[in-house]
């Protein structure tokens, strides 16, 4: 199961879309327009996108620019009317992973979709992460909490890494089974949780366990730790001196 976004102004087509997806057991959202769907991802992180060229705001290749420009960027695959080859060529040129003509098969669409999916995704360039007191190197491949290095096997690295890039996003065990350890079959959901648990024990010496919460039912979401308000002692508000 992978999470996907639908993007096409038309409703038929976009139902349709949904409905195919939905019945091979991936998670889908829906939207009509770039705006929608810049609301989506405010809050969600797919891995896939099938978008619709025209949109009634913006290009659907001026959104693909906008997709690939994201932190961690979905892959994408247009679904269109235009069957001009310049069309298709314009549109892989501009960094979708597929192309897809409308009226579409639905066993074509499918396999795209999987073919898609089994493509790594595409993590930001930073060579330095800070969220907090935690800091990941990814040049040296190490991590410091508050300073000091800590010791993380490969897994834990990687679902750490993947946590800080989407900070503030809630992921299923599905999600970060696929995005982490690539949909293995061996894998449970439930070795997730070991795994997390594991990650809150390095945060725990440093009281920043809080950080990986648990979405009941859900997943997980890596939540900045609050910034600690100013003591009186070192606000600009001072009290009233007494009175004589």
């Amino acid at each position: 199961m992978a999470s996907i976004l639908v993007i096409d102004p038309d409703p038929g087509s976009r139902d349709a879309v949904v409905a195919q997806l939905a019945a091979h057991d991936h998670r889908t959202e829906a939207a009509a327009s770039a705006g929608e769907a810049e609301t989506v991802l405010a809050r969600s992180a797919p891995e896939l996108v099938v978008l619709e060229w025209t949109l009634p705001d913006v290009s659907g290749l001026e959104l693909v620019t906008r997709l690939k420009s994201h932190e961690a960027a979905p892959r994408v695959i247009m679904l269109s009317h235009r069957d001009d080859v310049r069309d298709v060529v314009r549109a892989l040129d501009a960094g979708v992973d597929d192309y897809v003509i409308k009226p579409w098969h639905t066993a074509e669409l499918l396999a795209r979709v999987r073919a898609a999916l089994r493509r790594p995704g595409t993590l930001p360039s930073e060579d330095v992460m800070r969220i907090g007191a935690v800091e990941m190197d990814r040049l040296a491949h190490a991590v410091r909490i508050n300073g000091e290095p800590a010791s993380l096997a490969p897994t834990e690295y990687r679902l750490l890494e993947y946590l800080m890039v989407h900070p503030r996003r809630v992921h299923s065990r599905q999600q970060l089974l696929h995005r982490v350890w690539g949909r293995r079959g061996t894998v449970s959901p439930r070795t997730v949780d070991v795994h997390v648990r594991r990650l809150r024990q390095l945060l725990e010496p440093h009281g920043l366990e809080q950080m990986i919460q648990t979405i009941r039912g859900f997943g997980y979401r890596l939540q900045p730790p609050a910034r600690k308000a100013r003591s009186a002692r070192n606000s600009s508000v001072h009290p009233t001196a007494p009175q004589p």
